[in-house]
């Protein structure tokens, strides 16, 4: 075979080497979308949680929170800046997922406030709070009720024992639901449904965006 035809397969050989490489990569490179499990809201949503936001919103978040976490109090205001740019669009579901060591009585506080009328103001003044009383090197939640008479709940009806044997219950009841969908971090968003990995409040708009938009 002289180097003439030896030249001419090499080549040919190359070209189809090429060609396939071409279609494989792509192929592979095609975008796959995940397919994305959703919860079923039975277990997401209880009749005690509280709710705000039009109750026929097509949009439902569902946050599992944590009085005591950092992370709650910064996501705090973003949630409310998003419920107020999709109003009627969007509700938010609030379930309590008690880790850190004074979290359980503070989530008791918040029900003991509902109960008047006033688990909004409390949760403001909770998180307005939150480095003075659930400082990890100095916690002070003996100061909660202090902070809370200016809504005017009594101190008495605030004490550590009393509350949380009042309020445990449903508050074991979101801790356990919460472990069960998989929020052992806080706050763990679900979007109808839909686990969001990442906070903040890109993250949280595109996922309401994109739901809306399925929906349509």
């Amino acid at each position: 075979m002289n180097d003439n035809k030896k030249f001419l397969i090499i080549v040919i050989a190359l070209s189809i080497v090429v060609f396939i490489a071409s279609i494989f990569f792509k192929n592979g490179s095609q975008p796959t979308k995940i397919e994305q499990v959703k919860v079923d809201e039975s277990i997401l949503v209880k009749s005690h949680n509280f709710v705000k936001g039009a109750a026929n919103a097509p949009v439902t978040i569902v946050e599992f929170l944590d009085p005591e976490c950092e992370a709650c109090r910064a996501m705090h205001p973003i949630m409310g800046q998003l419920l107020k740019e999709y109003d009627g669009k969007v509700k938010l579901v609030i379930r309590y997922m008690p880790l850190h060591k004074n979290s359980m009585y503070a989530a008791a506080v918040l029900e003991e406030a509902r109960e008047q009328g006033k688990f909004e103001e409390a949760l403001e003044i909770l998180f307005e709070n939150q480095p003075v009383w659930g400082d990890h090197q100095n916690p002070q939640p003996n100061l909660i009720p202090n902070f809370l008479e200016r809504l005017g709940i009594s101190k008495n009806s605030l004490t550590s024992e009393a509350v949380i044997a009042k309020h445990s219950a449903n508050i074991e009841i979101d801790k356990k639901d919460g472990f069960a969908v998989g929020a052992n971090r806080t706050p763990t968003f679900f979007v109808n449904g839909v686990v969001l990995e990442q906070i903040g409040y890109e993250p949280v708009k595109r996922a309401i965006d994109e739901t809306l938009e399925e929906l349509k």
